[in-house]
């Protein structure tokens, strides 16, 4: 599901840098929701897209990307941050074949510090 006026203002005034991840639901509902994010000129934190689905997976990244590929306008200028799960990954390359990608340095940092603790 877009925001509408959010992906307006996305595709006319926003920074064209787009945070995407997921976060697991345990209370009543149980699944995954899939989240799109941008900041403004402010610093200010803007929603452009959630979904739910029951799993984080390659199919429920791709149906959630896909959605949102159709919303935006200038795909080859868009670049798409994430934490790089497997599934995200996949759906990115797919989807915005012009699109640049890149890595949340948080979860660069803390993945190889598990690498260096399991080497060491």
């Amino acid at each position: 599901m877009e925001i509408g006026a959010s992906i307006e203002w996305f595709n006319y005034v926003i920074r064209l840098v787009i945070c995407i991840d997921a976060t697991y639901l345990k209370a009543r509902t149980i699944g995954v929701l899939l989240v799109a994010v941008c900041k403004d000129g402010n610093e200010m934190i803007c929603s452009l897209a959630f979904g739910f689905t029951n799993f984080e997976c390659t199919e429920s990244w791709t149906w959630f990307l896909k959605k949102l590929c159709k919303l935006i306008q200038y795909l080859d200028r868009v670049m798409l941050v994430s934490d790089w799960h497997s599934g995200i990954f996949n759906a990115m390359e797919a989807i915005f074949l012009d699109a640049a990608l890149g890595i949340c340095t948080y979860h660069l940092a803390r993945n190889l510090k598990k690498i260096l603790q399991a080497e060491g």
